[in-house]
Parts: structure tokens; sequence; C-alpha cells
């Protein structure tokens, strides 16, 4: 009824959207005044004469026409409205589809659309009034075009003496200074305040002035001298932000897109923005900052899907405005739909080539872009920035396709109804500068992905079917194409992508590439070393020489350059670069499948390195060079090279084998290897079995119980892979040597072992801080706490508490809505340095790589995950509990901790995502550890979860989901309780500092965990039944009143109260509310024994 009652009458009949608005709001408030049992006639008579008075005139004389008078029926009133209001719209829109391209006049029948506006096919309004500069009647544009509004009957301009403008709006003073705009009004007579010649001086102006937008005083804007310092001041702004949103390329110094300046018709004031024009957008959008700075109405929402160069990212959903535009000269308008976007793309500098300028000032071409002062167009943060993008679905409106000017350079100036524009490349000499591509819809994309290996075991199950589908097509491929030859080596084909785009040859790029190449190795003095390389190889047979005058139509050639490694057995040798290309072209690694991803497979071959006694790595010697290509396949693997360093003595060579470089030649070993494994049978196929499960790329990574499955693994290893070529060396293992005797290395050997650090003699892992530690680049920045973050490779998450803190400071910056590389502000920046600084606390942090000393028929395995949650992050971690005799230890496997939602989330919810991975987490370990049967706990400190998960209740949907994919994944009844105080996955729930973290030894496990079961704290907890279950829409909300106890003392039925009353329930049948921000420690402060010995 307050809505009814409060609601604006309508002033004009032919407002047709405002009445449907009208009427919708007064459908929805009736029917909510129905849904509350108020009846319908109670209310007919008093709403009645309400509506009736919020209409124009004339729709109630026709409603008064079509009644007695005697007595007014809200039904009736109802029906007629919905009648006129269709009628008028379909009127509106056969109108706007109907008019005839050669009408010079308004017709009586727009009168149903507001005066001089009207619609095309398109959607966009157009304004139908006379173009005061065109005195011819015929050239007046039609409803197929962009119509001018009129600006007849105004006084002309002082500063230009065009009559379509105000002196106050003219573009060509706002491009002078304030002294010379104050020299004009004085040497034509005009007055300061008014800006009319009229003879009077300013202080006997009668005239009203609202505050200048500038400073707040009063006088006109154009006369404003904050006008003259605000340009500078706003070009000392340094602004480095690179996020993009929405456009197809950014201007750089050759390429000038199409950009002017418009003026947005607001609330309260005219504004100039900045706006780029791009036909490969369907849509037209503005920012955030205009849209709310201008105060527009929301005209309601559409969720868009934004795609670039044919992939889809993702939808998103943006609220929708009708904004008024006119050109700098107000000479035409127009009113266009568009969307709002946080930003639209990177500033783009204006045009300021003074050839350019004096050329388009020749052809009498005024570019707005180029000709108006920066202070008057609305900005952010910068002067540069565009505000709105004009897409497909308005510029064809606004072209005027016969006036077009080809200008000197290749250069093409376009005019539209909103001003010229100027596109084209520049000619730059002697200048190098890198160019800003801004594409479709580039921002923050996927930040959950940023850190791969945080999802490794917990990804979500439509993610993994998804990677499995592509790697059986990968390697349906391999399989078909897989050959050997006479000496026993695998010949591949290149995965290459059906339907790839061309892949020129590039040769004038590897030669550009060569030349840098081989003057790097002529300063280093290493261009010998280099060289005897590629002699190597050409013994070998793994290139081979092609003459200059071979007839090739298809060949394409890899820049390359050296690569140093001190701790290798090849000092120096020549990596290929499959990335490179051309501009506008395609490189080689874009045509070729890269197969499956092998990062995800380094948590499952250090599990089964961990699993066992005896720790054992290798690897294949120079292992892609074993295997072959197809003769199809070698052009587009050749590259050249400089014998002595001599340009006149160019050789080109081609590779006969499998490149390091390409981006599938990691899969192409990988398959290569897993077939000719699968091919081995008899008393080699167990040994066969276990290197199949070790390897990763070109490491074998693995572990055995005893000294004799040491030696035979070892043997038989190179018995099944000498056949295909593949020679595995570089063995090392625990603390024994081939021949049995233990050994105590002379000094402590450090082994990387898959981005881990490997001490055979005391048999322990560590993560390499090196790289972090050195980090000391400043100031800090988002990208920088990123690219910190990155450097730190744990699969095993030993490290999560500590390596959590940079992620959660991460999300505070996207909170904050700070760029990538804007400088942080100091409380953040202060905590990231601080928690680097603890860093080398860690440096002498390891932990046992063998997770179970003895593994045997006795032994009593068993695997743990327990879960928990905070505000800011959940985590789980599993540990593998291993008893012999009387003899129990307990070591960490994997842990995992994610940074919570941005969005807010309750605590019980994230401790159910908490309870969702650990669920992946342990059914993954169980996986890799081949411990099928072994059984499993799982833990979690929130009784509401376990709640859940053990009830058969049907939750709301974001609860069933969850629930159904753990009691999938682990058997309901192995949930149970423990306190927080006694859980492990506290610590990387919450984070740590580096210190907090060596002294906890949490990857030791609880020590309640080395106990006998009997032993083992059991909690006995009450859900809280404020929080457990989700929300049931369509149940009364009550109160419980009273507790009714029964003979036993135990309550079973309360008294409840609804908006219908008081009445008795049994407690079994009352579902709670769910309520957010609910502390998980509410029950520690509740009468718990109230609740235990009564409920």
């Amino acid at each position: 009824m307050q809505k009814l009652l409060s609601v604006t009458p309508l002033k004009r009949s032919n407002d047709v959207k405002g009445l449907r608005q009208f009427f919708d709001m007064c459908q929805i408030q009736i029917r909510s005044l129905e849904s509350l049992g108020v009846a319908f006639e109670s209310f007919s008579a008093l709403l009645c004469p309400l509506i009736l008075n919020c209409l124009p005139y004339d729709l109630v004389l026709e409603f008064n026409k079509e009644t007695d008078g005697s007595e007014y029926k809200l039904d009736k009133l109802l029906k007629f409205l919905n009648k006129e209001i269709s009628a008028r719209e379909r009127a509106e829109s056969s109108f706007s589809a109907h008019i005839s391209p050669h009408q010079n006049k308004i017709s009586p029948e727009r009168s149903s659309l507001p005066k001089n506006l009207y619609r095309d096919s398109s959607g966009v309004k157009f304004d139908t009034r006379k173009h005061s500069l065109n005195k011819n009647p015929s050239t007046i544009p039609t409803a197929a075009n962009f119509i001018a509004t009129s600006g007849e009957g105004n006084e002309p301009c002082v500063f230009c003496g065009q009559p379509s403008h105000s002196t106050s709006r003219c573009v060509l003073a706002r491009g002078k200074s304030l002294s010379e705009r104050k020299d004009i009004l004085m040497k034509k007579g005009a007055c300061f305040r008014c800006l009319k010649v009229s003879r009077h001086l300013s202080r006997d102006c009668k005239v009203k002035l609202n505050p200048c937008s500038l400073c707040g005083k009063r006088h006109h804007d154009i006369l404003c001298f904050s006008s003259n310092n605000s340009s500078k001041e706003n070009n000392e702004k340094i602004v480095t932000d690179e996020d993009t949103i929405l456009s197809n390329s950014s201007r750089s110094k050759e390429v000038l897109l199409q950009t002017l300046v418009v003026c947005i018709k607001g609330k309260r004031s005219d504004t100039f923005v900045r706006v780029i024009l791009d036909t490969g957008s369907q849509k037209s959008y503005i920012s955030k900052f205009i849209a709310e700075k201008l105060q527009l109405k929301c005209m309601g929402e559409e969720t868009t899907v934004h795609g670039l160069f044919g992939g889809i990212e993702r939808s998103e959903k943006h609220k929708k405005y009708v904004v008024a535009l006119s050109d700098v000269f107000n000479s035409y308008s127009c009113e266009i739909e568009v969307m709002d976007q946080e930003r639209i793309c990177t500033p783009i500098p204006k045009l300021n080539d003074s050839e350019l300028l004096n050329e388009l000032k020749e052809h009498g071409i005024f570019v707005s872009d180029a000709s108006m002062s920066e202070s008057y167009c609305l900005f952010e943060r910068e002067p540069n920035e565009i505000h709105m993008l004009l897409g497909a679905d308005v510029i064809g409106n606004l072209l005027k396709g016969e006036e077009v000017k080809h200008l000197r350079g290749g250069l093409v100036a376009v005019n539209t109804h909103l001003g010229w524009t100027v596109m084209g490349k520049l000619k730059v000499e002697k200048e190098k500068h890198s160019n800003v591509l801004l594409s479709l819809y580039v921002s923050d994309n996927c930040i959950k992905d940023l850190w791969s290996l945080d999802v490794i075991g917990i990804k979500e199950p439509c993610e993994k079917k998804t990677r499995i589908e592509l790697e059986e097509a990968a390697r349906d491929h391999f399989a078909r194409n897989v050959s050997r030859d006479e000496e026993g080596r695998y010949v591949v084909s290149l995965p290459w992508i059906q339907d790839h785009p061309p892949l020129l040859n590039c040769k004038n790029l590897a030669e550009r590439r060569l030349k840098n190449c081989v003057r790097s190795l002529e300063r280093s003095g290493n261009l010998g070393n280099y060289e005897a390389v590629f002699h190597s190889w050409l013994d070998e047979d793994i290139i081979e020489e092609v003459q200059k005058d071979a007839d090739t139509k298809n060949e394409h050639y890899l820049p390359h350059h050296p690569v140093y490694k001190d701790n290798s057995t090849t000092k120096i040798r020549p990596v290929f670069d499959g990335s490179a290309k051309e501009k506008n072209s395609s490189s080689i690694n874009e045509c070729l499948e890269k197969g499956p991803n092998m990062v995800e497979l380094i948590p499952a071959i250090i599990n089964k390195f961990r699993l066992r006694k005896f720790g054992i790595t290798a690897d294949i010697e120079k292992a892609f060079l074993q295997i072959g290509l197809q003769e199809d396949d070698k052009p587009f693997l050749r590259f050249l090279w400089w014998e002595n360093g001599d340009k006149e003595n160019t050789k080109i060579y081609q590779h006969k084998r499998v490149v390091f470089g390409i981006s599938s030649s990691p899969f192409l070993l990988g398959a290569t290897l897993e077939h000719h494994l699968k091919q081995v049978t008899g008393h080699l196929e167990v040994t066969a079995q276990k290197l199949l499960e070790s390897f990763y790329v070109d490491n074998c990574v693995t572990s055995v119980d005893n000294e004799e499955e040491l030696r035979r693994f070892m043997i038989e290893s190179r018995e099944i892979l000498s056949p295909a070529k593949f020679n595995l060396r570089g063995w090392e293992h625990t603390g024994v040597s081939a021949g049995g005797k233990s050994t105590i290395l002379e000094e402590e050997k450090k082994v990387p072992v898959l981005g881990l650090i490997w001490k055979p003699n005391k048999d322990t892992l560590s993560v390499n801080w090196e790289e972090t530690s050195k980090f000391n680049e400043t100031p800090i920045t988002k990208r920088k706490i990123l690219s910190a973050v990155h450097r730190i490779f744990d699969p095993i998450g030993f490290t999560c508490p500590v390596t959590l803190k940079p992620k959660i400071l991460l999300q505070e910056c996207w909170k904050l809505g700070v760029t990538w590389d804007t400088e942080l502000p100091f409380s953040i920046s202060r905590k990231f340095e601080k928690w680097k600084e603890q860093l080398k606390c860690l440096n002498n942090l390891e932990i046992p790589r063998c997770i179970s000393k003895e593994l045997s028929p006795n032994s009593d395995l068993s695997l743990h995950v327990f879960c928990d949650a905070s505000k800011t992050a959940y985590a789980s971690c599993v540990f593998l509990r291993t008893e012999i005799d009387a003899t129990i230890t307990c070591q960490l496997v994997q842990a995992r901790a994610r940074v919570a939602p941005i969005k807010a989330i309750t605590i019980p919810r994230l401790e159910l995502l908490a309870c969702t991975i650990g669920s992946r987490l342990v059914n993954t370990t169980k996986s890799d550890l081949g411990l099928e049967d072994v059984p499993i706990c799982c833990w979690s400190d929130s009784v509401n979860v376990l709640y859940w998960i053990k009830g058969k209740e049907n939750w709301g949907t974001f609860v069933n989901n969850r629930v159904q994919e753990i009691r999938r994944l682990t058997n309901p009844e192995d949930w149970k309780h423990i306190a927080g105080i006694l859980n492990p996955a506290d610590l990387p729930s919450r984070g740590c500092s580096a210190e907090e973290l060596t002294e906890s030894l949490w990857w030791e496990g609880p020590s309640w965990l080395k106990k006998p079961r009997e032993e083992w704290p059991l909690s006995e907890a009450c859900p809280d039944f404020a929080i457990i279950n989700s929300k049931r829409i369509y149940w009364p909300l009550a109160k419980v009143m009273k507790l009714i106890l029964g003979r036993d003392g135990r309550v079973r039925v309360v008294e409840v109260s609804t908006g219908g009353g008081s009445f008795l329930r049994p407690i079994q049948r009352l579902y709670p509310l769910e309520v957010s921000g609910a502390d998980k420690t509410v029950w520690q402060k509740r009468n718990t024994k109230t609740v235990d010995d009564r409920v």
C-alpha cells in the first residue's frame, strides 16, 4: 500500500514505457496484497480512484467513456489499462518498422512516442528535429539514418559564430586557453556571466548561474580557472593499469583507432567522455564509473557471453541503461541502449601527430578527440581513459557512408553523425616500441586456476572428465601413427590439430634470431662448444643437412638459443623455440596438440616415491632425441646455423628426432614409453608396470621395500628400455650402493626430484626457497606477490600453512580493486615483506621422505583425512597411520589449502567445502598409493557438516550437491567428530608464520593418532539447529517458545509460534532457519549439558 500511495503521477499519455512500468507495478502490489490474505473487494474501492489520479487526463477520459461513472471497479480499470497500453505498444512497433525512408516530415502517427523522438528497427531512438546548418530541406535524414537535432532559434555562439550550440558548449573554445577565451569575449562585447553580446557588465547581469562543476563557484565551466590547470595535473598522473575489459585493439604509436568525444546527457548536467567505435563488438558498453557518476537509471539486467578468437570465456551479468548522446556541437542527438562494464579498455593516447593534424585542417576536418581540451572530458584516474564503446548495434546508423577522406600514409578519416574519426597505421621510422593489444573481455581470467597445483587431486569431476576425453583423443592419434624402424627405435607423427591455422616458414625470423644467438655465443666464448653439439647430432643421425636448392613447399624454421646447466652432464645445449612466430601468423606450437597436462602426474609419482623404504631416481639420456619422426614432419622442424659463425656459410638442418622445445614433445615421449612398457610380458612384466607408474617425462622416480628389490629393479629396467634405445642412467637411491653395502656420503648430496630437494643420505625432502628468498623487487604490486608465490613448488603441501598467507593478501588486493601493477597499500605490502623475511626459517625445514618404514602383511595401515575451515580459507590433509606390532607411526601424505571465496559464505558451508576437497584428496591418495583396501577415517570438527553427511534429508542445492559427492567418494559412517583444538587441519585453514610451522611438526600428525584406537578422543556434540538445514522457502517461519518435557525428562515436543498462531510440534518436524556468519564456537558458549540431558 505504501508503494502505491507514493507512486509519481504520469504526466504524458505518449510515454508508453512509463505506462507499462506503472501497470506492472500495480499488478505486483495487488498480487502481494492478495497473497497476504487481503480480499480483492476490500481494497478495490480504495485503489481505483488512487490509480486514476496517477493517469494522464486523456486516459481517464477514455475510461470514463466506457463506464457509466456511477461506480469504479478495479478489475475493469486494470483490463482497460492493459488493453490500451498493449495497443499503444503495437502502434509504436508498427510505425517504426514501416516508416517511409523518403519521409521528411513527422507524421501525426508519431504521437505515441515522446515529441521529436522515435525508434528504428535496431531499437535506437532518433531525434527528428531538423539540422540547423542544413539549409536544403530535401537533405534532412530520415528513419533509416540518424536524424539531427534542431539548432534553429538559438543565438550564434560568440566564439565560433555557429547557431547549433550555445556559447558555453563550444568545443573550439575549450581547445583554447582561458586568457584567449576571455579576449574573444571582450573583443565581441560579451558578458562574462551570461556569455551574451548584450553590452552590459557581468556585475550588472541578472542571470542566475548554477555552480561550476570544476570549482563550485558561480560562473560557467568554460571560464573556470581550474580548467587551465586540470589538464596539466591529470597528465602527471601515472597509470600502470593494464587490466582490459572490452575492445579489439589499443592505439599504439603506430595504429590509430576510431575514437572521438561525445556529450552524455545526465540527470543534473551534461558530460563529455571519450568513446571508441568497435564493429567487432555486438553490444555497446559504458563504464560503471560514468554510469554511477551521472546517476543513470538502470533499465534492467542482461547476461552476455563474452568470447575471444572463437573461444568462450564466461558469461557476465550487466546492467542496462538508455543513454542520450550528442556530438560536441549539440547538432545531432540520439538515445542508445548500453550495458555497464568495469573497464572498457586501457587508456588510449589522443592524436598528436602535427603533420596529420595540419592535413586534417587543410581538409576542413574537425576531430573532436584531438581538438578538445582533456580537462573537459570526465575520467577516473587518467585523461586518456575510454569510458564508452559503441558496437555494431549502433555504428551502422552513425556512419555517413559518402563522407570518407583518404589521407596521406594510408590513413582514413571517417565522418559520423557524432563527429570525424581517424583510423589506420602510422608510418614510424627508426623507432622501436612495443604495442599493447587489448582484447575483447581480457580481465583477471579464472583466478581460481592461478595456482593450478593447489587443485590437483581435488578438481571438480566434470573437469576430470573433460581432461580424460582430451587425453584419449591424443592417445588414439598416437596409437594410429606409431611404428618402429629396423634398429628398434620408435617413429612417431606430430599430433597436428585438425584444421590448424596456416603455418608460415618463419625463415626471416630464424635468421634474425640466429644473428643474436651467434653474437651472444661469441661474447661468452662458447661458439665452438655450441657448434660441437650440432656436429655430434649429425654423427648420431639426430639431424640431417638440407640442400639449399631442395624443393620443399611446406617447411618451417625454428629459432634456437643456448641454455647453460652447470650441474648437467651437457654444460651447454641448444633449445628450440616452438612458440616463435611472425606478426599475424601462428607458431608451430599453436598448430600441435599438447596432450595431457603432465604436471598433474607429479603428486601421484611423489606419493609412490614416499611409500616404501628405499627411494630411487634416474633419468633417460637424451630422451627426446631417441624417438624418430615421420618423413612428412621433418621439413617443419628445420633450423639455420652459421658454420664457424660465418654468415656466408649458412647451413640448413632439419630434425629427424623429437625436438625439445615443441609443446607436444613431452606427450610424445610419455606416450612412447607407455606404449613400449605395455608390450612387456613374462618375468619383466612386474618391473614394467612399476616403470609405467614412475615416469614423469624423462625422469624415473619410485621406491622399493628392500635392497634385493632395488638391485633387481635397476637391472630389469635397463633390460626393458634398452631395445627402444632408451638408456636409463644417473641412478640415485637411499643410502645403499648397488652392491648392497650401506654408504655414508661424505658430503650432503642434494638431488632435485620433481621440483623438491631430496637428500639421499638423510632420506629427507625439502622445498627450494632460494628463488623466493632472492625476490627483492620493489615496489610491491599484486603481480609481484603472485610471482613470488609461483616460485614456491610444494606438490606435497606440507608448507601450505605458510604459502597460504600471500594468497590471502592477493585476495585482499582483489577486494580493494587494486590493479596488477599499482603499488599496494602499506598495510598489505608490510605483511608481504614480513612474510618474505620469515622464509629464511624454512631453509633447514625437512620432512621424512618415507611415510612408512616397513610394509608387510602384518602392517596395519589406515588413511586419515582431516578437514577444517576458517573465514579466510578451508583445508584438508591426509595422513598415513602405520601400526606394526606395538610401533605406530604417522606421516603427512598430502595437504591442500584454498582461499575462501570472495563472496561471503557461512562457516558451516566453508566446512562443507573442506570436507568435499578432503573426500577428493583421500580418494586420489588411496588410488595413487595402491591402498584400495585400506580403511579410511574422515575427521571434521563441524557437527553441522557431519549432520548433513550422515542425515538422509534432501538439503538445498549448494549443500545437497556437495553432500552427495562426499557420500559417493566416502562412506558416511567413516566420518567422525574431533574437537577443533585437536584437528591438524586447523593450521593450514588459518595459515601461520614460517617460525610457527617449524615448531609445529604438524606433518607428523596429531599425537593422539599415534596411540591405540581405544585412547582416541571421542567427541559427542549436538549440531547447531540454527544453521544445519538449508532454507525451505515454502515452510512458515516459526519461533520456539517453550520446551515440553516428557515423562522421562527428555524433550520431544516444543511449542512454536508463527504468524498463524501458537501450536505444539514434534522436534523432528522442525527445520531450522539458516543464518549467515554463525560462529563455529557457538556450542562452547551454550549450556551443552542441558541439551545433552534433555534432547
